[in-house]
């Protein structure tokens, strides 16, 4: 409902977008249980990834939208510092992302939630959620947040807390978070109600690109992660000039 009014789409127009009865459309805006096939339609309505409005209704993704692969969640996370540091990788490497094809999901027991990721209908078990569904854990969260975000540095159990609603989610970290996930920030002021008026530090200047890149990630493979990353290591070595010596890689037999 918050999303439809922030859009200026009322009732009517939505059952047309949508294409069901209106009734079914203001059972759910009420506060009734969507099916999966409404929040399929859903989704191109607002404008919005399908498997995030599963999250944003309370509702376990489908496999078929779910992150690929779970155990390249490290590797996701880990190509922050790339993200961060390298100049123009964040381009290079999103292309090569995009380029690579799509592997068939990997032959593992379904993903289930860990029991330290059930998180409670609060604002900060929302944007847990949405961080998860693009494969990002706790660290690589933390990690995003501060060379995307540009917030201070939390550990990856602070991170948890937020989630769990025993650390604050202040407007300054929801803007931060919104700099990682590919959801504008007035969206996620919405669906969190948390006011994101005010100044706030701004994001690292890639950061809108480097969000559709983690969003684009969650399609690939532990295997094709590393590809990415054995990419963004030759560009450190290949900007070294550009680089201060302390971002610097050491590889021994590297330049």
């Amino acid at each position: 409902m918050r999303l439809a009014e922030l859009r200026g789409v009322d009732v009517s127009s939505l059952d047309r977008r949508v294409g069901v009865p209106e009734p079914v459309i203001t059972s759910v805006l009420d506060g009734g249980n969507p099916g999966p096939s409404l929040l399929r339609r859903l989704a191109p309505a607002l404008d919005l990834h399908a498997s995030d409005v599963f999250v944003i209704a309370g509702q376990r993704v489908p496999d078929d939208l779910a992150p690929l692969d779970a155990a390249a969640a490290n590797g996701i996370g880990s190509l922050a510092w790339s993200l961060t540091y390298l100049p123009r990788a964040v381009p290079e490497l999103h292309q090569l992302v995009r380029s690579m094809p799509q592997q068939p999901r990997p032959q593992r027991p379904p993903a289930q939630a860990l029991p330290y990721q059930q998180y409670s209908s609060n604002a900060g078990g929302l944007v847990l959620r949405l961080l998860h569904n693009r494969n990002l854990n706790w660290a690589g969260s933390a990690q995003y947040l501060f060379g995307l975000g540009r917030r201070g540095v939390l550990s990856a159990s602070t991170i948890g807390m937020i989630g769990h609603g025993r650390k604050a989610l202040t407007p300054d970290l929801l803007a931060g978070f919104a700099a990682l996930l590919d959801i504008s920030s007035h969206d996620l002021s919405a669906l969190t109600d948390i006011d994101l008026n005010g100044g706030h530090p701004p994001p690292h200047p890639d950061a809108p690109e480097a969000a559709q890149l983690i969003w684009n990630a969650r399609r690939l493979t532990a295997g094709q992660l590393q590809q990415v990353h054995d990419r963004a290591h030759a560009i450190r070595h290949e900007c070294a000039d550009e680089l201060s010596p302390e971002l610097r890689c050491g590889c021994p037999g590297r330049p």
